[in-house]
């Protein structure tokens, strides 16, 4: 069973684990945990409750005994490695966290005596590998796909850099074609961003699909199969992009690369940072900083800029003094 499902369908909390991890839930709604991290800690969860449905609960994983706490240490390193091992260091990390916040919850309610996961280092943060694409490779992704619904939605994620989860939970009452706004209501953090649809041949394709394939507002622009009220689970997404690559003939890289060229896009043609990270809805230029990817061509039209402007001087001043002698 894929991770997205199990959490779907709530399966995993029939073992005890499970049970116990279905009011750890309960206390992160309450603590208003970010729906998106709630939901990427649910998923190691869920999976942790499957691997381990014959124990009897979450106090086996916190013995008294200092060779049982060794053991259990490397059976938890062993669960996290079978399922992320080969997983990216943020994932991981991620996964890791939804652990930790279980068992952290567990000892705070007085069903463990200490949090194991503490004594697990996460993996280390390294500098985003992350390419941007230029302006040629995303034409071509967009002009490759048969239906105008993934040409838009390829477009929202290259030109206006939505999230993978933005997405994936974009409904058709978010597009606000009366107004030229975008209503991203699923941002990271539980956040809420309007983004001015202000690419007018994005909107144009918008409308045309919204008209002609005769959407409803309660439908998600994206979907599984014919079933237009269900959004699709993050696996799915992925294998949608990887089918859109295969059509447009280009080699695989990761779908959140084209927030990159997004975000880089708009950054080359403005230099402008702030604008950059209005776009991409960060709290800081510090992370959009991350998102760029400057290239020798840039810096050398940026050199063309400097001695345009330099030989401009030069002129007036020449022009100046020989207007004095």
């Amino acid at each position: 069973m894929r991770e997205d499902a199990l959490v779907r369908d709530k399966s995993y909390q029939q073992w005890p684990i499970g049970k116990q991890a279905a009011r750890w839930l309960e206390a992160l709604r309450w603590e208003d945990i970010a729906p998106n991290s709630r939901d990427a800690y649910e998923i190691a969860v869920a999976r942790f409750a499957e691997e381990f449905q014959t124990f009897t609960g979450l106090a086996e994983f916190a013995p008294e005994d200092e060779e049982q706490q060794a053991d259990v240490l490397g059976l938890l390193r062993w669960f996290l490695d079978k399922h992320w091992g080969n997983a990216a260091p943020a994932t991981r990390r991620l996964r890791q966290a939804g652990l930790k916040s279980l068992f952290r919850w567990a000892a705070e309610e007085g069903l463990i005596g200490y949090n194991p996961m503490l004594k697990i280092k996460p993996p280390k943060r390294r500098k985003s590998g992350r390419n941007a694409h230029a302006r040629e490779t995303l034409v071509r992704l967009v002009l490759s796909q048969d239906s105008l619904r993934d040409k838009c939605a390829v477009q929202l994620l290259a030109r206006l850099g939505l999230r993978k989860n933005e997405l994936r939970l974009l409904k058709i009452r978010d597009i606000r074609l009366d107004t030229g706004v975008l209503l991203v209501q699923h941002g990271k953090g539980g956040r809420t961003r309007a983004i001015p649809l202000a690419l007018e041949s994005l909107s144009r394709d918008l409308w045309f699909h919204i008209q002609t394939d005769h959407r409803r507002p309660d439908e998600y622009l994206i979907y599984p199969k014919t079933d237009r009220a269900r959004p699709m689970d993050h696996s799915s997404v992925h294998r949608w992009f990887r089918r859109c690559l295969n059509k447009a003939g280009l080699a695989g890289f990761p779908l959140h690369e084209l927030r990159h060229s997004a975000a880089q896009e708009l950054y080359s043609l403005t230099g402008n940072l702030l604008l950059a990270t209005m776009l991409l809805g960060h709290e800081s230029v510090a992370t959009t900083e991350i998102y760029l990817h400057p290239t020798s061509e840039d810096l050398a039209a940026g050199l063309r800029q400097v001695e345009a402007a330099w030989s401009e001087q030069l002129v007036e001043y020449r022009v100046f003094h020989q207007s004095r002698s």
